[in-house]
């Protein structure tokens, strides 16, 4: 029969083993990070400068609210006229 000395140094193995298969397991956790999704993360924030390069700035923004409510209001002034020549008919 097993004596505590006995169960003790079994209990101590399966602690090594233990932690010995975790470390191998974080390595491969990191290899996997490193290999697949840091290269893809990488990818992502490169398109999103691609993104930011090709956003207006604020002054940009300014100049074109200003365009956009120009055509807006020649589009309603376009569709007031459409319609009153649609009566004169």
């Amino acid at each position: 029969m097993l004596e505590e000395k006995d169960l003790q140094a079994i209990a101590q193995l399966m602690d090594q083993k233990l932690a010995q298969q975790k470390r191998e397991i974080m390595q491969e956790v990191g290899v996997l990070i490193e290999n697949e999704v840091t290269p893809r993360f990488n990818l992502l924030a490169e398109g999103q400068e691609d993104i930011l390069r090709r956003m207006p700035n604020e002054d940009d923004m300014d100049i074109i609210d200003g365009r956009l409510t120009t055509l807006e209001a020649s589009v309603k002034k376009l569709n007031r006229e459409v319609a009153q020549l649609k009566k004169a008919q």
